[in-house]
C-alpha cells in the first residue's frame, strides 16, 4: 500500500499531528510518513509523551516504525494486525500528559476492537493539554456514546513539572458505533465545578478557586453550581479546577491549573471566564472537544454533525489529517453564533 505523507509542520504543527496521524494510521491499516515534527517548536521533533504515544500505538497495531526516537523530526508508521488486548503499562519518564496518550490509544481500542487493560504513568496536570478530570468528566461520555466501555481511575496525581501520576485505563467496545447527530442544546442545566489540590497545599487552595469561579459564573446567570473535591497523593504540589457541563447534546467543560505565584482567586476566574465564553451559545461540544472529535468520527460509518463555539487551528490541522488519512468528508460553516460541523466517513472504514 502507497504510504500517505504527512507534513507535521501543518497548521500549529503540534504534538496532536503524531497522535491523530499513528491512531488513524492503526485504525485504517495505512502506512505512514511523518516528516517536519513540530518544526515549529522551540524543541523540534519528538517529545517523550509524543514518543510513548507513537510506541504505544505502534504494539497496538503490530506496526514497524522508523525514527521513532526523542528529537526525531521524521517518523515512518506502518501498522500491522491489531492485537485482540493490550495490558502493558505506559511511562512517560517525565511529566508528559497521560491524557494526551490515553486520547492516541482509545481510539484504537474503540475501532479496532482492542481491550484495554493498562496504566499510564506522567502528568495528570500539564500546561497546554486536558487535565485528567476534563477527560473523565467531558471526553469519555463522548466515548461511551460511541459505544465504549471504559473505566477511567486516577490512583495518583501528576502536577507538572514533576509528573509521578498513575492513570488505570481499561477500555473495551460494547455495541457498534453509530453516527453521533446532536440537537440544540439547551442552557438550562446545573454546571459542575471539580477541584483538585495536593495534600502538600492547603485545602483552602481550592476551596478559593471554586469560591472564585462561583462569583463569576453568578455574575452570567448561572446559579446553579456544584462543587466536588478531588484529592489524591502526589509526588509535588499543585491543584487545578474544571468548570463544566454535561448531557446528552451538550459537552463543555474548561480548566485551569494552578502554578507558583498564581493567586487561587485567578485560577478559578480564569476556569469561569473561559467556561462562559464556550456555553455563552449552547453549543454541542466546546472548541477543545471538537478537534478531539474529529479523529472519532471520521471512524463512524455515516454522516455525523454537531455545533461548536469556535474554530482553533487545532480543529483545521486535525481535520486535514483526517481527510488524507481515511478520505473522510468534514465541513464546517458558521451558522449564527456557532459552527456547524459535518463530518461523513469515506467507504474505506475498516469495521
Amino acid at each position: 500500500m502507497e504510504q500517505i505523507e504527512i507534513d507535521g509542520s501543518l497548521g500549529e504543527g503540534g504534538g496532536q499531528i503524531i497522535r491523530s496521524s499513528v491512531a488513524l494510521s492503526s485504525i485504517f491499516k495505512k502506512p505512514i510518513k511523518i516528516m517536519h515534527i513540530r518544526a515549529k517548536r522551540k524543541e523540534p521533533g519528538l517529545r517523550p509523551q509524543h514518543l510513548q504515544s507513537v510506541l504505544a500505538a505502534a504494539k497496538l497495531c503490530s506496526a514497524r516504525i522508523e525514527g521513532a526516537t526523542v528529537g526525531s523530526t521524521q517518523i515512518e508508521f506502518i501498522p500491522g494486525e491489531l492485537l485482540k488486548s493490550f495490558k502493558e503499562p505506559i511511562d512517560t519518564g517525565t511529566a508528559g500528559s497521560v491524557s494526551l496518550i490515553a486520547q492516541s490509544i482509545i481510539p484504537i481500542s474503540l475501532f479496532g476492537g482492542i481491550t484495554l487493560d493498562t496504566v499510564i504513568i506522567g502528568g495528570t496536570e500539564v500546561p497546554n493539554s486536558p487535565t485528567v478530570d476534563y477527560v473523565e468528566k467531558v471526553v469519555l461520555p463522548i466515548y461511551r456514546k460511541l459505544g465504549a466501555k471504559i473505566e477511567f481511575e486516577v490512583q495518583q496525581r501528576g502536577y507538572y513539572p514533576k509528573g509521578g501520576g498513575i492513570l488505570k485505563l481499561r477500555c473495551s467496545r460494547t455495541s457498534r458505533s453509530e453516527p453521533v447527530v446532536m440537537e440544540r442544546s439547551a442552557n438550562i442545566r446545573p454546571t459542575t465545578a471539580v477541584f483538585s489540590c495536593s495534600r502538600m497545599l492547603p485545602r483552602h487552595v481550592g476551596l478559593r478557586q471554586v469560591e472564585s469561579a462561583r462569583e463569576v459564573l453568578r455574575r452570567q446567570g448561572i446559579e446553579s453550581i456544584t462543587s466536588v473535591e478531588s484529592e489524591g497523593k502526589s509526588l509535588s504540589a499543585g491543584s487545578s479546577i474544571l468548570i463544566y457541563d454535561v448531557s446528552d447534546n451538550c459537552f463543555v467543560g474548561s480548566s485551569a491549573l494552578g502554578e507558583r505565584g498564581k493567586p487561587s482567586e485567578r485560577v478559578g476566574e480564569e476556569a469561569a471566564k473561559n467556561f462562559c465564553k464556550e456555553r455563552e451559545y449552547s453549543p454541542n461540544a466546546d472548541s477543545h472537544l471538537a478537534d478531539m472529535l474529529v479523529t472519532l468520527l471520521c471512524c463512524v460509518k455515516g454522516s455525523s454533525a454537531f455545533t461548536t463555539s469556535r474554530i482553533t487551528d487545532h480543529f483545521t490541522t486535525n481535520a486535514e489529517v483526517a481527510k488524507k488519512i481515511t478520505g473522510c468528508e468534514i465541513d464546517f460553516r458558521k451558522d449564527g453564533a456557532l459552527w456547524q460541523i459535518s463530518i461523513k466517513s469515506s467507504s474505506e472504514k475498516p469495521n
